[in-house]
């Protein structure tokens, strides 16, 4: 995956160690969070995802431990056609959180999206009822 720094003091995205699935990602410059109020963090980085592949920007599983921060929306998409700036939207739970400058928060996974060779496109129809599964309705918590 192609990318360039949008910042010349950035933080190059990096795979941590060989079985990592995401590359680590890091703040662009020293942000301050509010609780419950979506701020978005810039990164510094734009990137070329390849065709037929999709970028997953999540928190580290450390982040929201450490930080008190999570993702209002749950995850960020970023889609192969998208050349722009990467900026994490994350809130604070409790109180306000500092975020320095190039501290690794995220991770950017790449997968395979919809247009891979061998992949189908899942078609979309509305109908009437939906089949029938033991788990029904059964929301949060239901299968244990």
């Amino acid at each position: 995956m192609k990318f360039k720094k949008t910042h010349p003091s950035t933080v190059s995205p990096a795979y941590a160690n060989e079985q990592a699935a995401g590359l680590d990602i890091s703040t662009r410059e020293e942000v301050t969070v509010q609780p419950l109020t979506p701020t978005l963090i810039p990164t510094g980085i734009a990137v070329e995802i390849p065709e037929g592949y999709v970028g997953i920007l999540a928190l580290r599983s450390s982040t929201p431990i450490k930080k008190g921060l999570f993702i209002p929306n749950g995850v960020g998409i970023i889609d192969s056609d998208y050349r722009g700036e990467l900026f994490m939207q994350v809130a604070a739970l409790k109180e306000a959180v500092t975020i320095p400058a190039f501290d690794r928060i995220a991770q950017l996974i790449i997968m395979p999206a919809r247009h891979v060779a061998g992949m189908h496109i899942i078609g979309v129809e509305e109908v009437e009822e939906l089949s029938s599964t033991e788990r029904g309705e059964g929301g949060f918590g239901s299968t244990g």
